[in-house]
């Protein structure tokens, strides 16, 4: 029972550190950088803080999770769209509402999701929504697999889909983590590293373990990873952020906001990591007070983890970290 209420406090941890990150970025998008004043005025605010897509779609995965759980692309493709039509104000992107509205519409994901940019979306739409894989995965390999094919629907470009994988195989990393010692950001890096190809994606995550080893600030971390709209230039960022303060949530989501740049999903993959690791009761009472879906996301955390006191797993692909 203790156990099952542990994965419960880091399930729900997952999901409101990602509506927690959305919330606190959100103002900031698209800005340069942040500076501490302005980020402190919002951070100290009593005023609710709302989702934008990237919670809204994290939470349709994670209500999809909890009914079949695994990935039925028809359905899940469908439950998307769904999201979309009834909230189309949540700040999806203009090439997203196109994707989603053709399969509205009754399109076929699969011709659905290469409809707007020829080989679909680079974006980093799939990335933000994937952590909740996380729970229902037994290996870092399976997260990553379902990441992958939650991304399939909506994210047809290899780097879409390869942002969805990393993001999803951080989130298991982090929702497995021994509580009780300090992470090992170098084993956490080498088992992300497992699960993408040679190429850009392991050389962005060799400069997440350099600008780890000099503590390299945001906008170094900026700079050097970036801060964009695209999986490739914001996943890796979220996993910097996280592992600069594994064992400081508060902390690893200011750093992700004060980044700059798309500051709500930066911020949102960071949070889903810090809150898979140190679980809701871990997250500020001041932050996730604010939370304008707090009661749907602990009843969504329940369903999730019904009967699946360890998160669905056999244990951490490297176990303890």
């Amino acid at each position: 029972m203790a156990e099952r209420r542990q994965m419960v406090d880091r399930v729900l941890g997952l999901l409101a550190g990602t509506a927690v990150g959305d919330g606190l970025g959100a103002p900031f998008e698209g800005s340069a950088t942040v500076p501490s004043t302005a980020l402190d005025l919002w951070i100290f605010s009593p005023r609710t803080l709302h989702h934008t897509d990237d919670t809204a779609m994290t939470l349709v995965l994670a209500e999809h999770l909890s009914r079949s759980g695994g990935i039925d692309q028809v359905v899940l493709a469908s439950d998307f769209a769904a999201a979309w039509y009834q909230e189309p104000m949540r700040g999806y992107g203009g090439g997203a509402a196109q994707v989603l509205a053709a399969i509205a519409d009754g399109a076929d994901w699969r011709r659905a999701a290469v409809s707007v940019f020829e080989a679909g979306s680079w974006g980093n739409g799939a990335a933000m929504r994937a952590a909740p894989v996380a729970v229902v995965s037994t290996s870092v390999p399976e997260a990553a697999e379902l990441g992958r094919r939650s991304a399939e629907v909506t994210h047809a470009h290899v780097h879409g889909r390869h942002g969805a994988a990393l993001q999803a195989a951080a989130a298991y990393l982090a929702l497995h983590s021994g509580p009780n010692r300090p992470l090992d950001a170098e084993a956490f890096l080498v088992d992300l590293t497992d699960v993408v190809p040679a190429g850009p994606w392991q050389e962005k995550l060799a400069r997440v373990r350099a600008l780890l080893g000099r503590e390299a600030s945001a906008e170094e971390a900026a700079a050097s990873l970036g801060h964009d709209i695209s999986a490739l230039g914001s996943v890796p960022l979220a996993v910097y952020a996280f592992l600069r303060h594994a064992e400081f949530p508060e902390g690893a989501i200011r750093f992700a906001v004060r980044c700059g740049g798309d500051t709500d999903t930066i911020a949102a993959m960071t949070g889903a990591l810090a809150g898979a690791r140190h679980g809701y009761s871990g997250l500020p009472s001041s932050w996730t007070v604010r939370l304008e879906s707090a009661a749907l996301l602990h009843r969504i955390a329940e369903h999730l983890t019904h009967d699946r006191s360890t998160g669905g797993s056999t244990g951490p692909h490297r176990p303890e970290q």
